[in-house]
C-alpha cells in the first residue's frame, strides 16, 4: 500500500512539474495541449488518492469521469512529446490537435456508454472498473505499438533528439508490459508505471523548450 501510495505522491510531482515547465517554457500551442493534458491527469491522480484513501464508497462514483484520463491523455502526450523530438517544422500541430480533439470526444462517449462498477482491494483502497476496459486498453496497445515503431524511426534520423526518441520507445513498451500485466493481475495498477514513464517523456521535452 505505501508503495502504491509513494507512485500515487510522485505522479503529481512529475504533473506539477510538467504544468510548470509548460506554462513557463512552451510555445502558444504545445503548451494549450500539453497543459489540458497534464491536468486531466493530475485530476486522475488526485482521484486515486481520494480512492485510496476514503473509507466509505459513499459518492466515489461520482469520480468516474477522471479516473481514466489517462486513456485520453497517454496518447496526447506521446503525440507533443514527438512533435517536440522530431524538430521538425514541417509537422502540422493542427493536424494533431484534431486527432487530440477527436480522442476527447471518443472518450467522453466512452465513459458515459459504459456503466463502472466499485470494488475494493488492500493494495489500492477503492477502484472504479469500467464494463468496456478491456476495449480501451486494446486502443491504448495499439497506440502505444504505432509509437514504439514511430520512436524506431524517429531515432534513426539525424536531426531528431535521440535521448527523446529513445524515452519514447522506452515509454511505449513500459505502457505496453504494464496493460499485459494488468490483464493479467489486477492486484496492482500497473498502467501507473506507463502513465509515469510517459509522464517523465513529456517533462523532458517540455524542459527542453527552457534552452
Amino acid at each position: 500500500m505505501i508503495i502504491y501510495l509513494l507512485l500515487l505522491l510522485i505522479m503529481v510531482f512529475l504533473l506539477y512539474q510538467g504544468i510548470t515547465s509548460s506554462l513557463g517554457y512552451a510555445p502558444k500551442k504545445i503548451k494549450m495541449i500539453s497543459v489540458v493534458a497534464l491536468t486531466l491527469m493530475l485530476f486522475r491522480y488526485i482521484a486515486l488518492i481520494i480512492l485510496f484513501i476514503m473509507k466509505n464508497q459513499s459518492y466515489l462514483y461520482l469520480l468516474k469521469p477522471v479516473v481514466y484520463t489517462n486513456l485520453l491523455c497517454i496518447p496526447i502526450c506521446g503525440i507533443i512529446s514527438f512533435f517536440i523530438f522530431a524538430k521538425n517544422n514541417k509537422i502540422r500541430l493542427k493536424k494533431k490537435l484534431l486527432f487530440c480533439i477527436m480522442m476527447c470526444i471518443a472518450y467522453c462517449t466512452v465513459i458515459y456508454k459504459s456503466p463502472a462498477n466499485i470494488s475494493i482491494s488492500n493494495f489500492c483502497g477503492y477502484s472504479i472498473e469500467l464494463q468496456l476496459e478491456a476495449y480501451c486498453y486494446i486502443v491504448l496497445v495499439i497506440i502505444n505499438s504505432i509509437f514504439a515503431i514511430k520512436g524506431i524511426e524517429l531515432f534513426n534520423k539525424s536531426y531528431s533528439n535521440k535521448l527523446g526518441a529513445i524515452l519514447i520507445i522506452m515509454s511505449s513498451s513500459i505502457t505496453l508490459i504494464s496493460v499485459l500485466l494488468t490483464s493479467i493481475n489486477t492486484n496492482f495498477a500497473w498502467i501507473l508505471l506507463g502513465d509515469i514513464s510517459w509522464i517523465v517523456t513529456l517533462d523532458y521535452g517540455l524542459i527542453k523548450f527552457k534552452r
